[in-house]
């Protein structure tokens, strides 16, 4: 049930107080009779009302006792209020508490079509109440009409009930000649793009001519076709359709207009001036369809109308923006897809909330499919959504073909996207019925230099700036100072999409368009396509070498932040260096590991761009520059350590046996604690900590305070990982260590450092100094934009200590961390974390479970517990054994082992049972 006032704001701006308290008096009979007939005020917009109900018969008596209440109200004279009513019966989405979808659109449409005090009910509801009308009550039949949100007709009723007015004037529906329009009915919904509706009809009201750009298929027409509806009002000359699209001939423009309009040629007489002298005295709307082929005759007679026709407003769709004067631009996003990032349970967003999974539910109905919403087709819906970047069209493509396949089929296909998403509606036009013709049509309206700019940016994974652009971009063929120029005609095309970002834009494709360049880059020919990857190449290398001597210090934030921004770009980069197996792809590859390294710190998923680079190492060609290689294997003995790699140790001997002869003292000293924190992941902890005192000895002889602060906190960290220290000793190296990395300025090295003195105050017992350093820890985590896994971890450990509740959440978040990064020790730590916190909550048989899962990570892993883990494990198991017998907790420990690694994390995270 939908409600308003008729003609509210005209009241509001002229009788101020009285409508204060009229509206107060008609928001009490409205909610009074909604709620006595057992409905649901879901919403209130405004002096609207938006109501459900159970049954179609309790919304029929709300509305009929609330017309009667609002009838016998003895209203002010200069307030007297006439509210219009609307029923319509379907399924509804239900999203904390209010209610979404197509049946809530189409109650909202009909309930526009009527008058004040006119009660108004579809078809559907007129079905289910009829035969059980309450005395005093008829429904007369209005006949069909066609709504606003321009769908199939609606065959509309009106309720007559004694006491109230029994005649009304005509629907305002698209059939009323009182609203004059060519507007065509639509075979399918209008989902979503509430916000693009209402944007566009405030700048179409406040401008005379607004152009909707957007890439072909991102929904251009459907949106405009709204808008032009929801305007139509009846106080001018109407609203009409001008389809271009048929249209070859620039000089046929006009005429094509002329024709719609019903306006006759005047035989030697040019069809423009015959358009504007009749449009001159005229108050209308005219919507211009698909112009970007005809965009100087549609820029010429847009122009003359502008000029000569004041009270003519133009709303036009264009793949690029028609660059005329008076010309307002909104550009068509794509339909809002689920974000993609999960939350500490290892969920991600609700595909359920964006209009993008809602088009493909509603195609996927009219394709007669039955897609349910659940944890399996969720995921993979919203998965689809993303790659096809929101576009409408994509998406309607793609539920086409579920007439032939599976949701997960067409999922795992999207790669062959151009080959997949085919045969959508017969009666679209050409263009429209498969996604490559699309993106071909506006390929072919490009120049050869454009078209050339287009293909070579393809090479750029999730976005590029005009420095990019330009060094990627311009070959032997093209000026670096004309791919500026092409960029920004790419953009006003709707090829390429153009961010704000700080002072700057930073550009990117639709991964279609992307998807689409990069074929026609490989079919081009001849060197092309590696003469772009050798410049992306070269450029991402020049960046990374930029940034390295900043990487440590007092710039390190935001230097780390502008390669975070390209990061995908850079890791492509370092694939083709590393797929370039001659002795200059070998010595890029090198340069990429040396001049990253410390960006690769901390990093979620440098893991897999650094394990590439491992072969690398082992190349005849990379032998000829021992300093080079050195460097290298630091770097990526960095990177693989932490995580557990089986090689190495084995590649952290072989760096420290090649380092020690070249006379590199600082080199050294790195190869030394990186390999020392490599025995600490295996458990050989007397070796390792033997290499750290060799490492801080270096160090004190370089007298710079980061390499010492470095040292120290490998040093510190074996010694704490080993038990073997002197806690007196341990604070005092350990405030050195701090105070040092807080002079140098270097972030990542005082987020270790604090994470390090935590676990040693958790170690001794210290918990509020504990909770302090990891603390810190993790802040200077987030300002990097780094793994902050161990933190996490290490801040549940100190809350369970604490008795206080959250701990759970932090192993939950660590896990989930863990597992994006591949960090396999942390992922077992974490689970070994929810372990221990199931068994507070004398969930024995959970416990057991994932203590199984813990112990079978930590293997895989080939390291023993730490302290205090091992204490924490320990005392949880011998809890769990007093309340599961011997043969019970042997078997849950072997279920947990025995699940793959993907079980194991879903069981930790509750979405899951085994078996």
């Amino acid at each position: 049930m939908f409600t308003d006032i008729e003609g509210s704001t005209r009241l509001w701006e002229q009788h101020p107080e009285a409508m204060g308290v009229a509206l107060r008096r008609h928001d009490e009979l409205l909610r009074s009779a909604i709620e006595s007939s057992s409905g649901y005020v879901f919403k209130t917009v405004g002096d609207a009302f938006c109501a459900a109900f159970a049954a179609a018969q309790d919304a029929l008596e709300a509305a009929a006792r609330a017309q009667a209440a609002l009838q016998a109200e003895p209203w002010p004279e200069e307030a007297g209020l006439a509210v219009r009513m609307a029923l319509h019966t379907g399924q509804c989405e239900e999203r904390d508490g209010d209610y979404f979808g197509p049946t809530v659109n189409r109650a909202a449409r009909l309930e526009a079509t009527a008058h004040g005090g006119q009660v108004v009910l579809s078809q559907a509801t007129a079905v289910m109440v009829r035969d059980t009308l309450p005395e005093g009550l008829e429904l007369e039949d209005l006949g069909s009409h066609r709504l606003k949100d321009l769908e199939r007709p609606e065959q509309v009723f009106s309720l007559r009930m004694e006491g109230l007015a029994q005649e009304f004037p005509p629907l305002r529906s698209l059939d009323n000649p009182a609203l004059p329009n060519n507007l065509p009915a639509q075979s399918d919904h209008f989902i979503g793009r509430v916000r693009e509706v209402a944007e566009v009809r405030d700048l179409v009201d406040g401008n005379r001519l607004v152009t909707l750009t957007g890439a072909g298929g991102s929904g251009k027409t459907r949106l405009a076709l709204q808008v032009a509806a929801d305007l139509l009002d009846g106080s001018g000359d109407g609203v009409w359709l001008v389809e271009l699209a048929p249209v070859s001939d620039e000089d046929r423009v006009a005429a094509t207009v002329n024709a719609v309009l019903g306006i006759a040629p005047q035989p030697g007489r040019p069809e423009l001036d015959t358009l504007v002298d009749a449009l001159e005295p005229q108050r209308l709307l005219i919507m211009l369809d698909n112009c970007e082929h005809l965009i100087g005759a549609c820029a010429k007679a847009c122009d003359a109308i502008l000029r000569r026709c004041p009270g003519v407003h133009l709303l036009v769709t264009s793949r690029e923006p028609l660059g005329i004067g008076g010309e307002t631009i909104y550009r068509v996003p794509s339909l809002s897809v689920p974000d993609g990032e999960t939350g500490p349970d290892g969920t991600g967003p609700d595909p359920g909330v964006s209009d993008a999974v809602a088009l493909f539910l509603d195609r996927a109905r009219a394709q007669g499919a039955t897609v349910s919403l659940d944890a399996t087709t969720g995921p993979l819906l919203a998965s689809i959504c993303r790659r096809l970047d929101g576009m409408p069209l994509a998406i309607e493509l793609a539920a086409a073909r579920l007439r032939s396949m599976s949701v997960a089929t067409i999922h795992d296909r999207l790669d062959q996207r151009f080959r997949l998403l085919t045969g959508g509606s017969r009666s679209a036009l050409p263009r429209q019925q498969t996604l490559r013709a699309t993106v071909e049509w506006s390929y072919s309206l490009l120049t050869g230099p454009e078209q050339a700019v287009l293909r070579r940016l393809s090479v750029f994974v999730e976005g590029f700036d005009l420095e990019a652009a330009e060094a990627v971009c311009a070959l032997d063929d093209t000026d670096p100072f004309d791919v500026a120029d092409m960029v920004g005609s790419l953009v006003d095309k709707s090829l390429v999409v153009a961010d704000p970002l700080g002072t700057g834009v930073r550009y990117r494709f639709l991964q279609t368009i992307r998807q689409f360049g990069a074929e026609h880059l490989v079919e081009q020919g001849g060197d092309e396509a590696a003469d772009v990857a050798a410049a992306h190449c070269s450029y991402y290398l020049s960046v990374a070498e930029e940034a390295a001597p900043h990487l440590p210090g007092a710039d390190q934030a935001r230097w780390t932040a502008r390669l975070r921004t390209d990061d995908a770009n850079i890791q492509r980069a370092v694939e083709h260096a590393v797929e370039d197996a001659d002795e200059g792809g070998t010595a890029r590859a090198l340069r990429f590991a040396v001049a990253l390294r410390r960006y690769w710190w901390g990093r979620i998923r440098a893991g897999d761009t650094v394990l590439r680079l491992m072969p690398v190492l082992e190349r005849p060609e990379a032998a000829t520059t021992p300093e080079l290689l050195g460097r290298a294997m630091v770097s990526v003995l960095d990177a693989l350590g932490p995580l557990g790699h089986v090689d190495a140790a084995r590649l952290g001997e072989q760096a420290v046996q090649l380092v020690r002869p070249l006379g590199d003292d600082r080199l050294l000293m790195e190869a030394l604690g990186s390999l020392s924190l490599v025995y600490g992941v295996v458990g050989e902890d007397a070796r390792g900590l033997a290499l750290t005192e060799e490492a801080v000895a270096l160090a004190r002889g370089l007298g710079d305070d980061l390499a010492v602060a470095m040292a120290l906190g490998v040093h510190l960290f074996a010694a704490v990982s080993r038990g073997d220290f002197d806690a007196a000793e341990a604070d005092a190296l350990f405030a050195e260590a701090i105070a040092r990395a807080e002079r140098s300025g270097d972030l990542f090295t005082l987020s270790t450092i604090t994470n390090n003195a935590g676990c040693h105050a958790l170690q001794v017992g210290n918990l509020p100094a504990a909770r302090t350093w990891f603390e810190r820890s993790l802040q200077v985590c987030d300002v990097l934009g780094i793994d902050r896994v161990n933190g996490l971890i290490n801040l549940g450990w100190v809350i369970r200590e604490e008795h206080g509740s959250g701990a759970a959440g932090r192993f939950g978040e660590a896990l989930v961390l863990g597992r994006r990064s591949g960090d396999r020790m942390a992922t077992a730590y974490a689970c070994l974390g929810l372990a221990c916190s199931a068994g507070d909550e004398s969930r024995w048989h959970r416990a057991a479970l994932l203590h199984g899962v813990a112990q079978a990570l930590i293997d895989q892993v080939g390291s023993p517990w730490w302290e205090p883990e091992v204490r924490y494990r320990q005392a949880s198991l011998d809890i769990i054994g007093e309340h599961l017998t011997g043969p019970e907790l042997e078997l849950a420990l072997a279920d947990g082992r025995s699940l793959s690694f993907d079980q194991m994390v879903d069981l930790a995270l509750g979405r899951s049972r085994p078996g």
